[in-house]
């Protein structure tokens, strides 16, 4: 008669030894990754914010970029054709001028163009 109620004490003891830890673990693992969900969630958010002003500044950019000094600066045929930058059209104007004439005119350093391929 003993053994009936020792079998039910260590099944229990068992349970009590091994069970509650376990449920604490899997308590607190849940709570960790709701908190991570929510932590992702405002990156997400916060990431989404940051973006928005940023690739209208550099999609503005890029139009600029795209642009040729050429129509920028409104030169006639007679200065495109002795033009570095009109003859290397995939390549910056200031790298053009740059190349053929071995070094940047003063007037590279100011305009648009060159300054922007340095931010870009």
């Amino acid at each position: 008669m003993d053994w009936l109620l020792g079998v039910p004490v260590i099944l229990g003891m068992f349970v009590l030894r091994l069970g509650v830890p376990l449920m604490i673990t899997l308590g607190v693992g849940y709570l960790w990754r709701r908190l991570d969900a929510k932590w992702q969630a405002e990156a997400e958010a916060q990431q989404k914010a940051t973006q928005a002003p940023q690739k209208a500044v550099k999609s503005g950019v890029l139009d600029k970029l795209t642009q040729s000094c050429w129509s920028i600066k409104g030169c006639d045929e007679a200065v495109r054709a002795n033009c570095a930058a009109f003859k290397q059209p995939d390549t910056p104007c200031w790298l053009a001028r740059r190349r053929s004439e071995g070094g940047l005119p003063t007037e590279c350093y100011s305009c648009e163009q060159f300054t922007l391929r340095q931010i870009a």
